[in-house]
C-alpha cells in the first residue's frame, strides 16, 4: 500500500511539529515552514517536489485572501500549490475563509476546517488555560494565589481556566447567562452569579478572563473595573471587550489570541496532526 503524501504549508512554530508528527503516517513535504529535520523533506521550491501530494494542509489562516504567510512572512497564493495536489486531494486548515473553501471546492478538491473539529476545540482548551495563567503571572504585581479571578463565560475554556486557576490557589468565580452552566461551575468549586448580576461584582477582582466571543466588557462596565485589574481576552475576535474605551481609560487588557500555538506549539501541532490523521482515517484513508 502507498504511503499517503502530505503537503504542509506556512504557519507558525506548531506547523513545524505538526508536520514531524504526520511523518509518522507517510512523506511530508513542507514549504513555506522554518525548519525541518530528517523526518521530513524541506521544499525552497515547489518545483522540487517528486510527486504530487495526497493532502495538502494549511496553517491557521490569518486573512480571507487566497494566499497564507510563511513563516519569513512572505505571501504565499493559495493558486501556486494547487498544480501539486493530487487529483481529488483532500485540503484542509484552520478558520479557512468562504473564499478559500469554494476556491478548493470548485477544482475538485475535499475541503475540511481542522479547527473547527471538535477534537481540536476540546483539547486545544488546556494550551489556552495555562498561556491565560502564564500571561497572568508576567502581567500582575501579585501573586495568582490568594487573587480573585474572575471568568466570563463557562464554556470550554471557561472550565478549562477555571480549573486551573483554582487549582493554583485563586479565589475564583464565573459569570454566565445560562443557569445550567453557574449550576456546573458551583458543583465544580467555583463561585458563581448571573451575568445580569455583573455590575454589582466586576469592581472586586484582580483579575477577569474573558472567554465569550460577544462584546460583554462595555463602557459601562470598563469604568465599574478597579484601575489595577488585568483583564485577559480570550475570544475570537472581534474578542468581547471595548478595546477602544478600555484604552481611553488606561485599563490593562490583553486580546491573547492563538495562544495554544505561542506557549505550547509541541502540543499544539501534535492536536492538529491527530485531526489530520483523522480527517484521512474518517475518508478511508
Amino acid at each position: 500500500m502507498n504511503k499517503t503524501v502530505f503537503l504542509c504549508a506556512g504557519g507558525d512554530a506548531r506547523q513545524i511539529y505538526m508536520s514531524r508528527f504526520l511523518s509518522s503516517y507517510g512523506t511530508v513535504y513542507t514549504y513555506g515552514i522554518e525548519s525541518s529535520d530528517n523526518r521530513t523533506i524541506k521544499l525552497d521550491e515547489l518545483s522540487a517536489m517528486s510527486e504530487k501530494a495526497d493532502i495538502l494542509v494549511l496553517p491557521l489562516m490569518k486573512c480571507k485572501e487566497l494566499e497564507f504567510t510563511a513563516y519569513d512572512g512572505t505571501k504565499i497564493s493559495l493558486e501556486k500549490l494547487v498544480p501539486h495536489l493530487k487529483k481529488n486531494a483532500v485540503v484542509t486548515g484552520g478558520l479557512l475563509s468562504t473564499k478559500q473553501i469554494e476556491f478548493f471546492s470548485s477544482l475538485g478538491f475535499d475541503v475540511t476546517d481542522y479547527f473547527k473539529r471538535e477534537e481540536v476545540v476540546i483539547k486545544n482548551c488546556i494550551p489556552t488555560a495555562e498561556g491565560a495563567l502564564q500571561l497572568a503571572m508576567q502581567e500582575m504585581a501579585c501573586t495568582i494565589y490568594k487573587s480573585r479571578v474572575l471568568i466570563i463565560g463557562y464554556g470550554r475554556v471557561g472550565k478549562a481556566c477555571g480549573n486551573l486557576f483554582k487549582a493554583v490557589g485563586a479565589e475564583t468565580f464565573c459569570t454566565a447567562r445560562r443557569i445550567s452552566a453557574l449550576a456546573e461551575a458551583e458543583n465544580n468549586g467555583i463561585s458563581a452569579f448571573h451575568l445580569n448580576e455583573f455590575y454589582g461584582h466586576i469592581g472586586s477582582f484582580d483579575l477577569i478572563i474573558n472567554t465569550v466571543p460577544s462584546l460583554i466588557l462595555d463602557k459601562a462596565l470598563l469604568k465599574a473595573v478597579a484601575k489595577d485589574t488585568l483583564i485577559i481576552d480570550l475570544a475570537s475576535m472581534p474578542g468581547g471587550v471595548d478595546f477602544e474605551s478600555a484604552s481611553l481609560m488606561n485599563k490593562k487588557v490583553l486580546h491573547a489570541l492563538s495562544l495554544p500555538g505561542k506557549v505550547a506549539p509541541v502540543t499544539s501541532g501534535e492536536i492538529i496532526a491527530q485531526a489530520v490523521k483523522n480527517i484521512l482515517t474518517e475518508r478511508g484513508g
